[in-house]
């Protein structure tokens, strides 16, 4: 808004706000006010031409010529001094400041020494492992020396007053994404930025802070957005009760008093929900006499005892390092006191591992511990069975499964990782996969299953959850990979600047219509062209819009960023069952 506060505390700063609302600096409330309506709504727009850069550069861009208007016709009133942009010094070297160590024996220095070093090493620990999700060549990252590396480069960005390094999801999923193989990308990525720093600094000096500013509001409010918490009650109302009492806690104090606050709120509660003294809880987390075992048949079994919480991750880790990838685990947890929800992502993990690798993973004993939540990684404590409940709609589900004998499973279904062969999910970490119903066509052997996705649009830290119903159908027969979706106006014109970097749409002079409707992408231009016969394309044209991806051997189908209705899901059936035999005639 452009005022200033004296206060230091987050809650009396917000406060504040109101207060200095008679003093606002016009010019810099509107700068801000449009980027945050960029930022909410191009996201929203489904026009590739605005979804080629990311929403917070579209700001930027938009930002600097706000602030040539106000300078130059805005007058007295609405001009922009230099104060309220950024500040590169001209000489580079002015921004060096070294070491002051005179405050080395006072209590400030050594907590906010403590703060840099358990944050920066957390954040880089959880985003290393999110990297190691999202490529495609399954490598794992050796954190160890990741942390090695971390701390090293910000004890010397330190040393000459800059600032913590760490791990950072944002350029790791760009460099995933534009098929990066190895750790150049990242050497690359630096020095680019150092050189765009150089080159372009007259440019940035020329974006307002408001412009920064409205981003980081903008991901403040997503990290706490209604549908966070929203999100967080589902998974158990004492998943709630920590991150609120470690965000109120936060606020009043800092962040490293916030975290070791919420960590204590969280194991006192697990031990009164484990009903075991203090001594034994401890014990029974971090040597709980969890083990592997090998059967006969050549299989294996992982039983887990006593406290299965996030103090048990390392012990958990150690186990599922004697188990070989590609063979079938069965994870017993019927002597679990209590599986907290960490413990839960760690299982999963593996889970997933496993399934990649041709491996299968079987959770049991859950059947006899409860939750808050019916979350499928809710806290879960040993006491009596609870009954699933259906939602409305998993009982219609189930009731068109026994109308039309599909089969149909509420539960979530770990097996996802086939859909990672499809161009779509390839950088869209999938959350998890239920209410699904598995059937087949009419008169034919081709099988198909649709389900309830949710998945992330990536890593970073204020990523979109999505959510979609999507139809897999597995062809008897190779077909061309393609990728078929709505092409608007803006992707005309999108189409022809793009066009000289090679990129280009498949388009059929005698079927302009179709070509007019849709967007068709694929590597193979000739091949695609000889599978889209007259009686397919006569037929896409005359039906509603899906996105149809095909990836050699299976078919992705889904119309909106939501969950359909269970009407809306027959008529995806309906829709495929027509499609596969147009193509397949």
């Amino acid at each position: 808004l452009g005022t200033k506060t004296a206060f230091s505390n987050p809650i009396e700063r917000i406060v504040d706000v109101f207060y200095q609302l008679p003093n606002i600096n016009i010019p810099i409330a509107i700068i801000s006010f449009i980027g945050l309506l960029l930022l909410i709504f191009i996201p929203k727009i489904q026009v590739r031409l605005f979804q080629f850069f990311p929403a917070s550069l579209w700001v930027l861009v938009v930002s600097i010529p706000l602030v040539y208007l106000f300078n130059r016709y805005g007058g007295i009133n609405f001009s922009i001094d230099k104060s309220s942009l950024i500040n590169i010094p001209t000489d580079l070297a002015e921004a060096l400041v070294f070491p002051n160590y005179s405050k080395i024996n006072t209590l400030d220095f050594w907590l906010v020494v403590i703060s840099i070093t358990l944050i920066a090493s957390i954040q880089t620990l959880a985003m290393a492992k999110a990297v190691d999700k999202l490529d495609p060549y399954k490598r794992k990252s050796n954190l160890d020396k990741d942390l090695i590396g971390v701390g090293l480069g910000t004890m010397v960005s330190g040393a000459i007053g800059g600032l913590p390094i760490i791990t950072v999801i944002v350029r790791s999923t760009v460099n995933i994404h534009n098929n990066a193989h190895t750790k150049w990308s990242n050497f690359y990525h630096g020095l680019l930025l150092i050189v765009f720093l150089i080159v372009l600094a007259p440019i940035i000096k020329m974006v307002p802070l408001a412009a920064l500013a409205a981003i980081l509001v903008h991901i403040g409010f997503k990290l706490a957005s209604p549908d966070v918490f929203k999100q967080i009650y589902s998974m158990g109302i004492e998943q709630l009760l920590f991150m609120v009492a470690t965000t109120i806690i936060t606020l009043y104090t800092d962040l490293l008093i916030g975290i070791l606050c919420g960590t204590a709120i969280t194991l006192f509660v697990h031990i009164l929900l484990a009903r075991t003294p203090i001594e034994e809880f401890f014990k029974s987390s971090i040597k709980s006499g969890s083990k592997v075992l090998l059967k006969k048949d050549g299989n294996y079994e992982l039983r887990i005892k006593g406290i299965a919480n996030f103090l048990s991750i390392f012990n958990l880790k150690k186990l599922t390092t004697q188990i070989p990838a590609s063979v079938d685990v069965k994870i017993n947890m019927t002597m679990a006191r209590l599986v907290d929800l960490t413990f839960m992502e760690s299982a999963i993990e593996f889970l997933k591992y496993q399934n990649d690798t041709g491996g299968k993973v079987v959770f049991t004993g859950l059947e006899n511990h409860v939750s808050s939540s019916t979350h499928n990684r809710a806290l879960k404590i040993s006491l009596k069975p609870m009954e699933q409940k259906l939602s409305p709609r998993q009982i219609r589900l189930k009731e068109i499964a026994k109308e039309n004998t599909f089969k149909f499973e509420s539960q979530v279904n770990w097996n996802t990782s086939y859909l990672r062969n499809f161009h779509f999910f390839e950088i869209r970490p999938i959350e998890r996969k239920n209410n699904c119903l598995y059937g087949n066509y009419s008169n034919s052997d081709i099988n198909w299953e649709i389900a309830d996705v949710t998945f992330n649009e990536s890593f970073s830290v204020a990523s979109e959850v999505h959510h979609a119903t999507v139809q897999v159908v597995y062809l008897p027969t190779e077909i061309p990979k393609f990728i078929l979706e709505k092409e608007g106006i803006f992707d005309k014109i999108f189409d022809k600047i793009m066009a000289f970097s090679g990129y280009r749409d498949i388009d059929f002079e005698l079927y302009t219509g179709f070509s007019n409707k849709f967007l068709l992408l694929g590597e193979n231009q000739e091949e695609i062209r000889n599978f889209f016969q007259k009686s397919l394309i006569e037929y896409l044209e005359q039906e509603e819009i899906y996105h149809i991806e095909s990836n050699g051997k299976a078919l992705l189908i889904f119309k909106k960023l939501k969950f359909a209705k269970t009407n809306e899901m027959l008529e995806i059936l309906k829709f495929s069952e027509r499609l596969v035999g147009k193509m397949l005639d």
